[in-house]
Formats: structure tokens, sequence, C-alpha cells
């Protein structure tokens, strides 16, 4: 019924938009003679203003036409869009009325739901741990969780029974089997270690007397060690006495060659220098000697050299000074330059004159000269007087 009359109020609605517009003579047949009449129509060339007139007029008539349909519609919109806004405001009322009593209810209802979901929470809770304080009891007896149950023995539980069960089936049923499983396996248990006990005790005797026995033979074997290491300890001390003599002798002849060659042959080029003990008198002598021929040549070369790089090193530096000072006196007349372009006229001008006062003078001796000397002293101070 509801869309039968939905269907009857857009059709009494369409009719009333189409008289709207037929009352204002917007019909299919205007818009149809405008097609008719204008559809097609093209400028004869782009220059030509006579079609061009003709479009102009055509799309006028259009562009009426057009304007009068959208006044026409926009009128029906402004009375749908204000009786939308009336049922929107009756909707918020009378909704706005229900609500106080609607709210209260859902407000009472909602009390009742959240007490059961507290309770199932509060269910749920205990149980979680409960069973964690389950777990850890079959646990403890030894029971391994396998395949969802707990099993120990021929005692074998669900996990989910294990957990929702209540207290007194987990203490009446569960427990007392897993506990009865649990002394069988103690007793076994007991048993095989009272067996280990008297295995290791009888192995610990044997050990025992075997480690006496080896005791023994460790003493015997330990004075045996002793005697042979206070023999050789004789020999040794006899050996490290010849040792220390002949190291002796041979260190000093070492420091006394070394002392002797070191000054002549410092890198040890061509003589292994921590072997100058080993050579015999008349070759240490030989090599002696002609290492010290061979220093005194190249101490003659080295003195040669450096004298020649002392000389090239002080030209070099006289050389650099000087550049130093010319670029030092260009830099200083650089920038005194830039001070006195930078600097006002007046400045500049005192600077002249201060420096024109500082100008030398001097006495002439020929008479040529003298009146050359005396007519720069006149125009010098007549420049100074400006």
């Amino acid at each position: 019924m509801e869309d039968q009359h939905a269907e009857v109020m857009e059709l009494s609605l369409e009719q009333t938009i189409d008289t709207k517009l037929v009352q204002s003579n917007v019909t299919q047949q205007v818009i149809g003679a405008l097609k008719q009449k204008y559809s097609g129509m093209t400028l004869k060339a782009l220059n030509d203003k006579e079609s061009y007139l003709e479009i102009k007029a055509a799309a006028k008539d259009c562009a009426k036409l057009r304007t009068l349909t959208v006044k026409i519609c926009k009128e029906g919109r402004e009375r749908a869009v204000k009786e939308q806004k009336l049922w929107i405001a009756k909707e918020k009322e009378v909704v706005g009325q229900i609500a106080e009593v609607e709210d209260a209810l859902d407000a009472e209802a909602a009390k009742f739901d959240a007490e059961v979901e507290r309770l199932v929470n509060e269910e749920k809770e205990r149980q979680e741990s409960a069973y964690i304080n389950r777990q850890a009891t079959l646990t403890k007896m030894g029971a391994v969780y396998a395949d969802g149950s707990f099993v120990l023995g021929a005692a074998s539980f669900e996990a989910a029974l294990v957990k929702e069960s209540s207290q007194d089936v987990w203490e009446e049923s569960i427990v007392p089997k897993f506990q009865a499983e649990y002394e069988k396996i103690e007793a076994v248990r007991i048993e095989e270690e009272r067996k280990k006990k008297e295995a290791d005790d009888l192995i610990k005797a044997e050990q025992e007397k075997l480690r006496q026995e080896q005791e023994v033979f460790r003493l015997q074997q330990e004075e045996f060690r002793k005697q042979q290491e206070e023999t050789a300890r004789k020999e040794k001390e006899k050996q490290d006495a010849a040792d220390k003599l002949e190291r002796e002798r041979t260190s000093e002849l070492q420091k006394q060659r070394f002392q002797l060659l070191f000054p002549f042959n410092p890198t040890g080029a061509d003589v292994d220098m921590n072997t100058l003990w080993s050579l015999d008198e008349s070759r240490f002598k030989e090599v002696l000697e002609g290492k010290k021929n061979e220093f005194e040549k190249k101490q003659l070369e080295l003195e040669r050299v450096a004298e020649e790089k002392r000389l090239a090193a002080i030209e070099l530096a006289e050389k650099e000074a000087v550049r130093k000072e010319q670029e030092r006196v260009a830099a200083e007349e650089e920038r005194k330059k830039a001070e006195m372009d930078a600097a006002s006229d007046k400045v500049k001008w005192v600077t002249f004159i201060d420096n024109l006062k500082e100008l030398d003078t001097y006495e002439m001796r020929s008479g040529q000269y003298r009146s050359k000397m005396n007519a720069a002293k006149q125009k010098i101070n007549e420049i100074l007087a400006l």
C-alpha cells in the first residue's frame, strides 16, 4: 500500500509539474518546433554576418524558453524545499518526544544486558584462572598436554573438560584419577631410585677401592719422579753454570765489538750486528777497518751535500723574503689606493697636502738647478696656500 501511495504521489507531482509548464506554454510541441526550425543552422561562411545574425536570433528564442523553464522549476523546487524542512522539523519533534520514553526503557534494558555480560565475563575469568591453576596442578603431577587432552598414565581428560568442569567435578572426579596415576608412577620412580642408589653405592665402593690403589701407586710414582727431578736439577745447575760463563764471555765480547763497530755502521749494513762475538779476531778487525773507511767517505760526502743544501736554502730564503716584502709593499699601496678611492674629496685633498709637506727639497750647487729648485719651492708654497 505504501509503495502504491508513493507511486500515486509521484504521478500526481509529475502532472502538477507538466501543468505548470503547459500554463507557461513550455510544451513538447513548442520544443519540437524549436528543433524543427533551428536544428542544423550553420554559418554559410566564417565571415557571413547575415547567417551569424540569424543564428544569434535563434539562440535568443531558445534562451527565452530555457530561462522560463528554469524559473518555473526553481519556484517548484523552493516550495518542495520548504515542505521538506517542515517534514524534517516535525520528524525531530516527534522522535524527540518518543525518545524521552524509549531512551529510558533502553537504559533499563542495558542495565540487564550489562549485568548478564558482567556475569558471563566473571565466569570466563573464573574459568581461566581456575584453568591456569588446574594446569599447574596436573603439570606438577607429571601430566602432559597432547592432542587437546591432559594425559598421565591411564588417566586422560580433554582440556575443555578440565577447564569448564565445576569445582566439585574437578576435586572429586578428575584430580583423584590423576592423583592415583601419579602415586603409581611415583612408587615406580622411588623403587627405581632405590635400586639405582644400591647400584651407585656398589660402584662407589669399587671406585673407592680403585682410588686407594691408585693413590698408593701415585705416591710411589711421585717419589720416583722427585728422585729423577733432583738428579736432573743438579745436572742442570752444573750445565747452567757453564752456560752462564760462556754467555758472560760472549756477551762481553759482543759488547766490546758492538761499541767499536756501531759508530761506523749504525744501520748494520752487510754485517749481523747481533753475532759479532762469533767472528774470529782477524775477521772482525778486517770488517771494522772496512766500515770505518766507508763511514769516513760517506761523512765527507754528507757534509758536502749539506753545505750545498744550506747555501741553496739561504738563497731561497732571501728570494722568498724579497718576494714577500714586494707583495707586502704592493698590498699596502693597493690598500692605501682603495682607501683613497673610497674617501671623500676633502680627505683626498688633505692627504695630498700632507704628502706635499713631507716632500724633501735640496740645496743645489749650480745656478741652473738652484733656480729650478727655488721655482719648485715657490710652486709648492702656492699649492700649500690654496
